[in-house]
């Protein structure tokens, strides 16, 4: 009988405590289907546009006036998150050959170009070059320097600068520089104009990218930087020495940026004419007009 009475009694128990379970689950909010859905659903698009159209907007997706697919502005990049990028459909990207470079250090060394001709003395024969006052500044006996003649197409010679004068032609303000042609034969001959080219190393190393990504206008010299997902961004910078197709940057970026090296102009334009029409969109319409003073009342 005690026994028969301990199993009643577990059940009773067993039954209350799953009561209980089951009142606490139901009265718990439900996570419906429609919860679920809305959790998994993508970032609210804001509205449509297309990149090349500043200011232009549209409710639903379809063709822009340039007949362009239009591209989606979510939630969170709106012009006041990125103020000063621009965002560029792939497919535009693609028309336009955009091309980008990752910005690196690279050894200073820089190539100095100048024009001269051939002479001889005491059994050597030189190159006399004209050289501008600052660069001839850099300049030092010894460096290495290459040498083309006008006269001779597809023919190059090694050169070293021999000596530099110390006084400076007023009138050129430029620098006579000796060079001595390493490895002379019988096809050069005095009086033959030549191309000499003078490697002049720098301290250190530099941050450097190719000189058709820079953007130079009168008051700026800037490049667009590709952020990724087609966006672009432009960025002044301050440039230093330029060797050959290379330019040295001093400030505005950073090892590992990457710089846009064709259609960069393009962009540019899209960017500032965008952030045009984002001042005026900002401007209040009730915006009071200057006051005109009253001349006719003395």
């Amino acid at each position: 009988m005690k026994r028969n009475k301990k199993i009643a009694l577990a059940l009773i128990v067993i039954v209350a405590v799953g009561a209980a379970l089951a009142a606490w689950y139901y009265r718990m909010p439900k996570l419906d289907s429609t919860t679920s859905t809305s959790a998994k659903t993508e970032r609210k698009i804001l509205y449509w546009t297309d990149p090349m159209l500043p200011g232009f907007k549209s409710d639903k997706p379809g063709k822009s006036p340039m007949n362009m697919d239009m591209v989606p502005v979510y939630e969170g990049e709106t012009a006041a998150d990125d103020a000063n990028s621009v965002t560029v459909a792939s497919q535009i990207v693609n028309n336009l050959g955009v091309r980008t470079h990752q910005v690196k250090r690279a050894d200073a060394v820089r190539r100095l170009s100048a024009d001269g001709y051939l002479f001889r003395e005491g059994g050597h024969l030189l190159a006399l070059v004209d050289i501008l006052g600052h660069d001839a500044s850099s300049l030092r006996p010894g460096m290495a320097a290459s040498l083309r003649v006008t006269d001779i197409p597809g023919g190059e010679w090694s050169a070293v600068v021999a000596s530099i004068e110390r006084d400076i032609d007023i009138g050129g303000r430029s620098i006579k520089v000796r060079l001595r042609i390493k490895n002379a034969d019988t096809m050069l001959k005095p009086n033959m104009f030549a191309k000499v080219t003078i490697l002049v190393p720098a301290s250190g190393n530099y941050l450097s990218i190719p000189r058709q990504a820079l953007i130079r206008t009168g008051t700026r010299s800037a490049v667009i930087l590709a952020l990724g997902d087609g966006k672009f961004q432009p960025t002044e910078v301050v440039p230093g020495e330029e060797s050959g197709d290379w330019i040295e940057i001093r400030q505005g970026l950073k090892e590992g940026d990457t710089v846009v090296v064709s259609g960069q102009f393009l962009i540019d334009s899209e960017a500032n004419v965008r952030a045009s029409f984002e001042r005026m969109e900002s401007t209040p319409a009730n915006s009071s007009a200057p006051s005109v003073p009253n001349h006719a009342q003395h």
